[in-house]
């Protein structure tokens, strides 16, 4: 069944009104086929708090997993969505799940070199020693390189203390 809406939040609140399984298109981003699985990662992804909000108030589960064994909070800390990341760990996140190659919300951060991310996910308790798939810490993921890589984590060094080897 396909309906349409306006807006990314008409789309969503059709998505909660019991229209589960059916796949909406969204007329201002006709490329968009969502349905109510996967709307926490879209919300989390483009940082629409306001969707995020509309989620959770509905009894969304924020620790849900997509086909990457990736929860909401991934996708936020690959953004760098600090509002994101608040809205979930107020609503108590989990915080050190591993997708399928084994990187956490963490390793996310910092791989795209988002230290306000990282600062706030350790600060919440986020395991900083804890290994991916390539035996790789959070603080040790290459990401994007370069100075921008090196500051972010000097960032969190500076705002988090080294990590515990």
């Amino acid at each position: 069944m396909m309906k349409s809406c306006k807006s990314s939040s008409g789309l969503v609140r059709m998505l909660v009104s019991g229209m589960a399984r059916a796949s909406l298109r969204c007329m201002s981003d006709p490329l968009s086929v969502l349905d109510l699985t996967y709307s926490r990662h879209y919300a989390a992804s483009k940082s629409r708090i306001d969707i995020g909000k509309l989620l959770i108030s509905r009894g969304a589960d924020i620790n849900a997993k997509d086909n990457a064994n990736q929860i909401p909070l991934h996708r936020a800390a690959t953004t760098g969505s600090m509002g994101f990341i608040r809205l979930l760990l107020e609503n108590k996140t989990r915080l050190n799940n591993a997708d399928r190659i084994g990187n956490t919300p963490l390793h996310l951060a910092m791989d795209s070199a988002h230290a306000e991310a990282a600062v706030a996910l350790i600060n919440a308790g986020a395991d900083r020693g804890r290994l991916n798939l390539d035996e790789e810490a959070p603080e040790d993921v290459q990401g994007v390189g370069g100075s921008e890589q090196r500051k972010a984590k000097q960032y969190v060094i500076e705002s988090c203390g080294p990590r515990d080897p």
